[in-house]
């Protein structure tokens, strides 16, 4: 069975133990971090695991950061081929930088897609400076992924997520973790599991509950051609999340789907 990792975070050796041990903290994990985030660690789980692909992407937490970042990701990716690359962006940098220019040396370099993290970055992910940024990506085939929801902040959550989706409806947008983090009440989550342009993730859900029903009817809501296998890695371990997911139960046609279909249809850029 063939597998990509749609959600896994890479840092450079120096800052990796720090920046896993700070997302763990700020997520208060209900277990330490499997690992530490370091490029070759993920080459060797996914190995491991028979993971063929992941994509690979770091939030920056400020203006300063997302070229650097996005160099990173870039070189990180041309060394190694099983991995995505996916680049980042601040509301600062579209404000005060020329942020066209920034997406126009992403798309020319294989970087298709922005991942950004409200939480961290300290901005909502609907917040209006950011709103050229996606006029932009959608005039170019480009793609948003965002960590989205969190009981304690209201800055990521499915209503934001909702109000991206709705005002750029040919902006494929990646809702991660079922779409509502920590706060799985299909209620909330149920008006962006019905808009064509809206695809999610599994990561960091499953991990989180001992009954794993209502999220099952979760994941069900959505177009089931829009869901994504993603692991979460450094904070949880990919082969690991692979074994929980093949234990969900899901149905074989649409387990293969999640596992790889999907993303391979989604990332249309290049053959996976």
């Amino acid at each position: 069975m063939r597998v990509i990792d749609a959600h896994t975070h890479i840092f450079p050796d120096k800052i990796a133990d720090k920046a896993t041990i700070a997302t763990a903290e700020y997520f208060d994990m209900p277990e330490p971090p499997n690992h530490h985030g370091k490029v070759q660690e993920l080459l060797d789980v996914l190995a491991e695991a028979g993971i063929e692909y992941a994509m690979v992407f770091s939030a920056a937490t400020s203006e300063h950061q997302v070229e650097h970042i996005n160099r990173y990701i870039f070189k990180e990716a041309q060394a190694h081929p099983q991995f995505i690359p996916c680049g980042t962006m601040h509301a600062d940098y579209a404000a005060n930088q020329d942020f066209k220019a920034e997406l126009a040396w992403m798309r020319q370099n294989g970087l298709h897609g922005l991942k950004i993290h409200p939480e961290f970055q300290h901005f909502v992910l609907d917040d209006e400076r950011m709103f050229p940024v996606y006029e932009e990506m959608e005039k170019n085939d480009m793609f948003l992924i965002s960590h989205t929801g969190d009981p304690r902040v209201n800055v990521s959550g499915p209503e934001r997520m909702f109000r991206v989706a709705t005002a750029f409806p040919k902006l494929r947008c990646i809702a991660t973790h079922l779409g509502n983090w920590g706060d799985w009440d299909m209620g909330k989550i149920r008006p962006i599991t019905e808009l064509p342009n809206i695809y999610v993730d599994i990561s960091s859900s499953f991990s989180y509950v001992e009954d794993k029903g209502p999220l099952m009817d979760i994941l069900h809501a959505y177009d089931p051609k829009h869901i994504f296998f993603g692991s979460d890695y450094p904070i949880w371990c990919p082969k690991k999340e692979l074994e929980k997911t093949l234990r969900l139960g899901i149905e074989p046609g649409l387990l293969e789907d999640i596992l790889f279909h999907n993303f391979a249809a989604f990332y249309h850029y290049r053959a996976l």
